[in-house]
């Protein structure tokens, strides 16, 4: 029994779910035909006269402004404020400034890649995901390439344009090939930075090296300083045997004069007495042999 009425609690609960559901997929709201014709009118005024960079068009706005405007690509030159004002006063509607620059870069990059416009298709208005926003999606056919270009006005009373984008169509091969591409951009660069790094650690070995061939250098360096430092301290060590050399002349000479008294001989002040004037040791003197 307990069991019986857990699967019909459980069936009821699924239908519930599936109730909400199906109202959560409910169809968007549809837009009034004057909201839709006045962004559709406004998109074909950019896309046919602005973006088209038709001469007349421009000499007709530079004699009215008084200024030279020679492509789509002064409004980029002139800045934002110049473009909501030349918009919102003499074309008739209001635009973000920015955005519309913005635009102008992604018009340019794809005339660039695949030629100038050729010719205008069809066009839908739908809402935004979250309805604050009307979004055109006009069809436009380029010299090499389809593509749509994606209008969004905001969804109030002036129907104030804010950005606007060029979607090329491309097929389910190219889509292909250009993930490919990505995939190895990206994965080539990852190796490369790897290889760079491989290189770098590898090269710390030769670091070393020259480190240790350095510091051997300056090792030789003090080694021969020390060496040319030696003189030096033997003629300081030989000053004190002078020395000895000295003492040992003036004892040598005291033992003779005393010698010399004892027996009766002159006296070392007189003229004729005896003086040492130096010592010198024999090479073959018993003396050298201690």
């Amino acid at each position: 029994m307990v069991k019986r009425n857990m699967k019909k609690f459980l069936s009821v609960l699924c239908m519930c779910i599936c109730l909400f559901g199906l109202t959560a997929c409910s169809d968007t709201k549809p837009v009034s035909p004057e909201d839709s014709a006045d962004v559709l009118e406004r998109s074909s005024v950019i896309v046919n006269y602005i973006l088209s960079d038709k001469p007349e068009v421009y000499q007709s706005i530079s004699y009215q402004t008084g200024m030279e405007i020679t492509g789509v690509n002064t409004f980029a030159e002139k800045g934002a404020d110049f473009t909501e004002y030349l918009f919102t006063n003499l074309i008739g509607f209001p635009i973000e400034g920015n955005g519309f620059i913005t635009g102008i870069d992604s018009w340019n990059k794809a005339v660039e890649e695949f030629g100038p416009l050729v010719n205008v298709g069809e066009s839908n208005v739908t809402y935004g995901q979250k309805g604050d926003t009307l979004i055109v999606d006009m069809d436009v056919q380029l010299q090499n390439k389809d593509a749509v270009i994606e209008f969004i006005y905001k969804d109030d009373y002036a129907k104030t344009l804010t950005s606007y984008a060029v979607n090329i169509n491309y097929t389910f091969a190219e889509k292909m090939r250009n993930a490919g591409l990505n995939t190895l951009l990206g994965m080539g660069t990852v190796f490369i930075v790897l290889i760079l790094l491989t290189l770098l650690i590898s090269c710390f070995e030769f670091i070393n090296k020259a480190q240790d061939k350095a510091n051997d250098k300056k090792r030789a360096a003090e080694e021969a300083a020390d060496t040319v430092r030696e003189p030096a301290g033997t003629v300081a060590a030989a000053a004190p045997a002078v020395a000895q050399d000295d003492e040992l002349a003036v004892v040598i000479a005291a033992a003779i004069a005393a010698y010399e008294s004892e027996k009766g001989v002159v006296s070392p002040q007189d003229s004729g007495g005896y003086f040492v004037r130096s010592i010198r040791r024999r090479a073959n003197n018993k003396w050298n042999k201690n």
